[in-house]
């Protein structure tokens, strides 16, 4: 993968970005910008959805909201989070935040250590892998009944999987449990991604 920038404006972007933050996200952020660039030699900035940095892949990133500036790890679910200051991404499994509300709040040297340990996840080629969903025997069966369904269920998110699993083992009744089957095969092949 190798060191690059991928966006050669990436600097300018965030710089814009920092000075039109809300004006106390700005000194969050161009601290966390300092930090990031010093933990680690040969980390680059770059423009994705905003304010990220690369080594190897993609470390970290952050971004200004109302009343906090969230900094989120890529790889974060797979870090030791030896001080216990990251939170689950919601629906994404693979990410971990922090929320700072003030600059003072942010410790250097634990986000340095941060900062290392996840770009040596990305030097390792360490990847998250997606957690598995036991799909109930009966649904697996109408699954492979219907190959275009099947199809569309096996690209979605892990969480809309979930859902369906969870209203189909849901029915009290197994007449309800062949209904809600059915159903889910139209409204899969209708591309709801939730029941």
């Amino acid at each position: 993968m190798g060191n690059i920038t991928h966006n050669p404006d990436a600097s300018k972007f965030i710089d814009d970005y920092i000075n039109s933050s809300p004006e106390f996200a700005r000194p969050i952020c161009y601290k966390l910008r300092e930090i990031i660039l010093k933990a680690e030699p040969g980390i680059t900035e770059d423009w994705k959805w905003g304010p990220n940095y690369y080594k190897e892949g993609m470390v970290c990133g952050y971004g200004a909201f109302k009343q906090h500036v969230t900094l989120v790890f890529f790889k974060g679910s797979l870090m030791k989070d030896h001080e216990g200051i990251l939170q689950e991404g919601g629906s994404n499994l693979r990410t971990r935040s922090v929320k700072f509300r003030k600059a003072d709040d942010i410790k250097p040297k634990v986000l340095t250590s941060y900062i290392k340990e996840a770009v040596k996840l990305n030097e390792s080629g360490t990847e998250v892998k997606d957690r598995q969903l036991d799909v109930p025997a009966d649904m697996k069966i109408l699954l492979n009944m219907n190959k275009d369904v099947k199809n569309i269920f096996e690209k979605l998110a892990y969480t809309h999987k979930k859902e369906y699993i969870l209203w189909i083992e849901g029915a009290k009744k197994q007449e309800t449990r062949e209904r809600r089957l059915q159903k889910a095969i139209v409204m899969l092949r209708a591309n709801r991604k939730e029941p």
